[in-house]
């Protein structure tokens, strides 16, 4: 597997690079707010990337969809939710 800019690959750094500064804030917050009470979990992070980019004109299917879903399907989530729970304890840490 080729790493990307010190991540597992170019998709897991491009969703860190286009969202990550959403992401973060989201997790940032619930976690201020007290409703973090548990580890960032990959999936709801992924949910939470994938909402944010598909909306009522997004296409059900087709060769975009196709391509959108392929290279989602190759993000490392957990390392993005890694990076979120590293966030996290820094901003524990210096409360």
């Amino acid at each position: 597997m080729t790493k990307y800019n010190g991540w597992t690959n170019y998709e897991t750094w491009l969703v860190g690079l286009w969202y990550g500064d959403s992401y973060n804030e989201y997790f940032l917050e619930q976690f201020r707010e007290g409703e973090l009470l548990q580890r960032v979990n990959a999936d709801q992070l992924r949910d939470y990337v994938i909402e944010g980019f598909m909306d009522d004109q997004t296409p059900e299917n087709g060769l975009v969809t196709d391509l959108v879903n392929n290279a989602m399907s190759q993000v490392n989530w957990r390392e993005l939710a890694d990076h979120v729970e590293e966030l996290l304890q820094y901003e524990m840490e210096n409360a």
